[in-house]
């Protein structure tokens, strides 16, 4: 199996335990920020105990992944896109700043988003 595969199936999996917990995730609209971001920003509403020891889980394995991947043959430009694209990812799991999206369900989307970028800047190992 190749390295592009072996990353493939790895993200593939941790997208089902990130599904689940972005379902589980809500957050509130932040007052008054339709008048600075026409669509609203909105906050994380805190976590249960269970959640908070996912969320701990799936971001440890998560930074695995990135961390196995980044010693990986990537050059310098897509090594930095690479990174970029998984601290984006990573504070979406965090929950530790606000986001456009409204809801648990749309943040997957974007992280869905984010692993496929990174899977195409993958392309070159």
């Amino acid at each position: 199996m190749s390295d592009k595969e072996i990353l493939r199936n790895k993200l593939q999996a941790i997208l089902i335990l990130i599904k689940a917990f972005m379902k589980e995730s809500s957050m509130t609209y932040i007052e008054g920020s339709s008048e600075i971001v026409e669509s609203g920003a909105y906050e994380w509403l805190p976590l249960t105990p269970g959640q908070t020891l996912d969320q701990a889980e799936i971001c440890e394995q998560y930074t695995i992944i990135l961390q196995e991947t980044t010693h990986l043959k990537l050059d310098g430009e897509l090594l930095k896109q690479f990174k970029e694209s998984g601290e984006r990812v990573l504070s979406f799991l965090r929950q530790d700043s606000i986001v456009w999206q409204s809801t648990g369900p749309e943040v997957y989307e974007e992280i869905v988003r984010e692993l496929d970028a990174q899977l195409e800047l993958s392309q070159s190992i």
